[in-house]
């Protein structure tokens, strides 16, 4: 079984579209998106739509995702938001979808079978856990793969017997300027991480557009350290 592992889209529809036709090519049998819609950036509804296409996509709930179902009423909570983040949260709370709202509030929080585990931070906060190359494990597994998100840092160690996987980010690594998820042959025990270009003008187009926060631009012209 060939699985497709993506994570921290955050609204980029540019990065999101590429990335899918990068994984055609792998021929997965399943596609594990492992959290963060909402956040920073603008086109969810887009994104959420470009997802429904796909056949066998399990979908889990980042803490971005959380944030905006806890807050997509409430004008004060999009403000803190907005204010950290950038202006993605009342942008989208004024225009999201009805299949956006489905999307968002039937997200899972994890996904356990006997392939593999699956969280958004790690298996000790399903949301909030920050897992990188230095930190110290402090969780088990009988699976062969744990997946993980949120640091949007591509990552691979293997602790024991288990291989800990992250994907990176496709909307907003942080490492460097491309995109990123990772293909894994789950009965090969085979995996590797892919990166790509995309055309990001039409995105600092917008985010200039809005007069939001440089970070946004920064973090999208990031060169390899």
């Amino acid at each position: 079984m060939t699985l497709a592992v993506f994570s921290d889209v955050h609204g980029n529809i540019y990065s999101l579209e590429k990335a899918l036709k990068l994984m055609e090519i792998f021929k997965p049998d399943k596609y594990l998106f492992l959290g963060d819609m909402a956040g920073y950036y603008y086109y969810q509804n887009e994104c959420i739509e470009l997802l429904g296409s796909l056949d066998n996509l399990i979908s889990l709930k980042g803490n971005h995702d959380e944030y905006f179902i806890s807050s997509y009423c409430d004008k004060d909570k999009l403000k803190k938001l907005d204010d950290k983040y950038g202006k993605s949260y009342s942008i989208l709370s004024s225009t999201v979808s009805q299949k956006s709202k489905f999307f968002f509030n039937n997200l899972q929080e994890c996904e356990k079978n006997q392939y593999f585990e699956a969280y958004h931070g790690s298996p000790n906060n399903f949301l909030e856990d920050y897992v990188y190359k230095n930190t110290e494990i402090n969780f088990q597994s009988k699976v062969l793969f744990i997946f993980l998100g949120h640091t949007h840092y591509p990552m691979k160690k293997k602790i024991n017997d288990t291989f800990i996987i992250n994907p990176g980010s496709i909307g907003q690594p942080r490492d460097f300027n491309q995109g990123s998820f990772s293909i894994v042959n789950l009965e090969e025990k085979k995996f590797e991480n892919v990166r790509y270009d995309y055309d990001k003008s039409k995105l600092v187009e917008m985010i200039v557009t809005l007069k939001d926060k440089n970070y946004l631009l920064d973090v999208l012209e990031r060169e390899r350290k």
